[in-house]
């Protein structure tokens, strides 16, 4: 039986609960996923595995099979508009995990608030609602990496 995410926190906050559509359902596992992505981001770095392990690859990884899971969410056919609007969202947050620019993130960022200012149930806006929230903390993470200065590379040490 699927799991169902997100619909408690939606009869919570609209009092209604709501039949979950095969693309609502994998929209909130999307939705999920992204968010303990981010959560584990804030929380582990290299220094917490083992010597020779490739956590940056990892990450990688992790961040390539969301993105690959937004895009087929994306290319879903349905005739319901609240579902519509959930697998354009997907294309959004995949535009916005392949995003090579701050500015790149914006534009999902902001392409997302359209879609997400739409007529739809009440669980569709909490669901577009949790995706903002995500992609405002990448936002977040891009800004602050932007500020930081670059690592040195140490290079060859030489005797003195």
């Amino acid at each position: 039986m699927p799991r169902d995410y997100f619909n408690p926190p939606v009869a919570a906050a609209t009092g209604q609960n709501h039949k979950i559509s095969p693309q609502a359902l994998m929209f909130e596992r999307l939705i999920s996923e992204l968010q303990s992505t981010l959560e584990e981001e804030v929380f582990f770095d290299d220094s917490d595995w083992p010597d020779g392990f490739d956590w940056m690859g990892e990450a990688e990884a992790v961040w390539e099979g969301l993105a690959e899971e937004a895009n087929l969410i994306a290319k879903f056919r349905t005739r319901r508009p609240e579902d519509r609007l959930l697998c354009r969202a997907a294309g959004v947050i995949h535009r916005a995990i392949q995003a090579g620019s701050p500015l790149e993130l914006d534009t999902a960022r902001e392409r997302l608030a359209v879609i997400a200012d739409a007529s739809a149930p009440g669980n569709v806006h909490f669901l577009l609602g949790e995706a903002q929230a995500c992609l405002d903390q990448m936002a977040e993470r891009a800004a602050a990496d932007d500020k930081k200065p670059p690592e040195a590379d140490p290079g060859a040490t030489f005797p003195l």
